[in-house]
């Protein structure tokens, strides 16, 4: 049977919803000789396995009939009001338990905050490059996405001021800015102070709501950490969206999204016709995670972790990369961005990379626009060491047998 034998009857939203650019690769990562330098997800030996198994047998004993019931679908009381602890020691100081929605990842935050704010032929600035996941949450819902420069510094302010008024002078609703403010997906990079500060700015000006997709300011290896833009923000234009992914379990699925208690109220709503609400043994375990010092004991060791295998994967860059080769050393997160010389295309790259049982995310899938055509993306989160040392040596190959 035709797998497209409905597709007159499918919804525009899901006719406008585009799959991952990574879906393809997965069925070559899960062969055993294939070396991945593609996927951005933790890496196992980072999990605090021990902890969470010895919490998990505590607090079923305690509390059994609680953790195995429904909950609410804004999440434990108790934990939203730890995670609002932490934010206002992260500087937001009106950080408060009711404005706190307890998701499943950051990306479903971001998929409930785009139901909340984007209608159809609505536009979201976004960067140049960005993570796919944030722009396929506003196609989803029939938004349209503008693409916005990143630099070294994060996305150009600038030349998003001056594309929103464009962009409104031709007709079109700007109706928000979808940005990753530190280490981002996929540049590694980190938007500059002054810049966080320009955006607020401009989002005021215009009208424009923030969806700040944060899920790797925790992961920051060296260098002070800026301001979150919610922190910054003294007009409710932000909805800052986090995940414990990266610092605590992914399988778990847990993260939260802060803003304005109307716009997460809403955010609930839709929420309760999704899932009704977030795992419930797993915000208990969060809780008692968080309660007995554990998270931070826990991002410290990450960081230290993580930190290893970037510089690990930069030696490896200077060593077997040519210098026609350029690339970002990140101050914290999971990925390296690479630009190959002008005119090359990575995807051939890959193609001849996967010939010898090495894989990486082409950098065309970041960018709205189609660009980026000379660009890939490096994680060295989840490889081990050798398998980062293999992989480099093999693209480096590859790359210097083309420059002959």
């Amino acid at each position: 049977m035709s797998a497209d034998r409905f597709a007159h009857l499918y919804s525009q939203d899901a006719l406008c919803a585009r799959p991952s650019a990574i879906r393809d690769i997965c069925a070559l990562v899960a062969r055993p000789e294939v070396r991945s330098l593609a996927g951005g997800w933790p890496d196992p030996a980072s999990f605090p396995i021990e902890e969470v198994t010895r919490i998990f047998g505590e607090m079923i004993g305690e509390c059994g009939e609680e953790m195995l019931q429904y909950g609410s679908t804004e999440g434990i009381v108790k934990l939203r009001q730890a995670l609002a602890e932490r934010m206002r020691g992260e500087g937001v100081a009106g950080a408060d338990p009711d404005a706190i929605l307890m998701t499943h990842g950051s990306a479903q935050g971001m998929h409930l905050a785009t139901q909340v704010f984007v209608d159809r032929d609505d536009v979201v600035m976004v960067g140049l490059p960005t993570y796919f996941g944030g722009t396929g949450a506003i196609g989803s819902r029939g938004g349209e996405v503008a693409g916005v420069p990143v630099d070294q510094n994060g996305m150009n302010t600038e030349f998003l001021g001056r594309e929103v008024n464009r962009l409104k002078g031709s007709g079109k609703r700007v109706k928000g800015v979808y940005v990753i403010p530190s280490f981002q997906n996929p540049t590694g990079v980190t938007l500059s102070l002054n810049r966080r500060h320009h955006l607020l700015q401009l989002a005021e000006e215009h009208d424009l709501i923030i969806f700040e997709d944060d899920p790797y300011c925790d992961l920051r290896f060296e260098g002070e950490r800026l301001p979150s833009l919610k922190s910054l923000d003294r007009d409710g234009r932000v909805i800052h969206l986090r995940s414990l992914s990266k610092i605590f379990a992914p399988g778990m699925r847990l993260g939260w999204a802060a803003g304005e208690a109307g716009a997460i109220r809403q955010m609930a709503v839709a929420k309760q016709f999704a899932d009704c609400a977030t795992n419930t043994p797993a915000q208990y375990v969060l809780l008692e995670f968080i309660r007995q010092g554990l998270l931070d004991r826990q991002i410290k060791a990450n960081i230290d972790h993580y930190r290893a295998k970037r510089d690990f994967m930069l030696e490896h860059l200077d060593r077997h990369f040519p210098e026609e080769v350029s690339w970002n050393r990140p101050e914290g997160g999971f990925f390296i961005f690479v630009h190959l010389p002008k005119g090359w295309d990575a995807g051939e790259l890959l193609r001849r990379a996967i010939e010898k049982n090495v894989v990486f995310v082409v950098g065309q899938a970041f960018f709205v626009d189609g660009s980026g055509r000379n660009t890939f993306r490096l994680s060295y989160s989840q490889a081990s060491l050798e398998d980062i040392e293999a992989a480099i040596v093999e693209i480096g190959s590859l790359i210097k047998d083309e420059l002959k």
